[in-house]
């Protein structure tokens, strides 16, 4: 799920060999729990007869090296790691758009809450029912009705968990139909003369008008604005809002995107709005993932970089 969510909130991200790292410790949790695995087809059969009878025989289950009892707890612990930093990338998206629950790229963010709900529930229920069925507990003899609950109630909130995905596949799939929908309007609007000007070819004012209603919403100020994204809400194809942008502004899409944030970078300051913030947020509050990134393009906007900026504008 972490890694999922790094595919869809970090634009740049690619999946590298490191990346196989997080997989260790499920590699090491099944390793504990293999003698269980190879243990004779006869002895799991009487383990399963004695289950019935005395449930908690399930703490003397074979493992490699530290007993059952925290072969659960431990591995139901690490995913509760991984979900708490799946959960900060989508928060961090999810106040960068305002906490309105669609984006302009159509991230349906009520699913993901919805989803997390239900995740945040399961592991939860699951860390705590770790705890409790200790045998020390004597929860077993003493209270059935209890433990049964205890442990079907996270698996009735994982069985939500996997039916939330089922019900909106876009919520897993995002990044594959945003690519079928960018190559489906290519296609549709790939131009039927090549010996043809550009500007022959193109409704520049269609253009436009897309472009013009999309752009309202200011959303050069999300991290990882492209033109993938641009494509994505106005469903132009990438070539021609890039010809657009050249022709419209003289600029490169980079250096349009750059002014534009700058431009916001010197309202807030100009505005006072930003008295209180840090380079860092203001630069962040820009669509920059770093300051470095917010110096460099500051300084080749304005000429000066943000520190100098302020210092003017705070002597003023």
């Amino acid at each position: 799920m972490y890694i999922y969510f790094l595919s869809v909130f970090k634009p740049e991200f690619k999946f590298k060999k490191y990346h196989l790292l997080h997989f260790i410790p499920s590699v090491l949790f099944f390793l504990n729990g293999s003698p269980y695995i190879f243990m004779d087809a006869a002895l799991k059969n009487r383990m399963i007869d004695e289950f019935l009878t005395n449930p908690a025989i399930v703490f003397k289950l074979p493992t490699l090296v530290f007993p059952y009892l925290f072969h659960v707890i431990f591995r139901v612990g690490q995913s509760f790691i991984y979900l708490l930093l799946a959960f900060q990338l989508f928060f961090t998206s999810f106040k960068n758009n305002q906490f309105k629950f669609q984006n302009v790229q159509g991230y349906h963010y009520s699913y993901y809450c919805l989803s997390f709900f239900f995740a945040f529930g399961y592991y939860g229920i699951s860390i705590y029912a770790g705890i409790k069925i200790n045998p020390a507990n004597n929860l077993f003899s003493s209270q059935p009705e209890y433990i049964n609950s205890l442990v079907a109630s996270p698996r009735f909130l994982n069985a939500l968990f996997i039916l939330t995905a089922l019900f909106h596949p876009k919520l897993v799939f995002e990044k594959y139909f945003h690519e079928q929908s960018r190559k489906t309007n290519q296609s549709a609007r790939k131009p039927n003369h090549a010996n043809e000007s550009d500007g022959q070819k193109y409704d520049l004012d269609e253009i436009e008008r897309l472009f013009s209603e999309y752009m309202l919403s200011k959303p050069c100020l999300e991290m990882g604005f492209s033109l993938n994204s641009i494509s994505d809400g106005t469903k132009l194809p990438v070539h021609q809002i890039s010809y657009f942008i050249k022709q419209r502004y003289n600029q490169s899409f980079n250096d349009w995107k750059n002014e534009l944030r700058i431009k916001h970078a010197i309202e807030l300051i100009d505005s006072g709005e930003a008295k209180q913030l840090t380079l860092e947020s203001i630069s962040m509050q820009c669509g920059y993932r770093s300051r470095a990134n917010f110096v460099d393009a500051f300084k080749k906007v304005t000429g000066k970089t943000p520190s100098e900026y302020l210092a003017k504008h705070n002597k003023s």
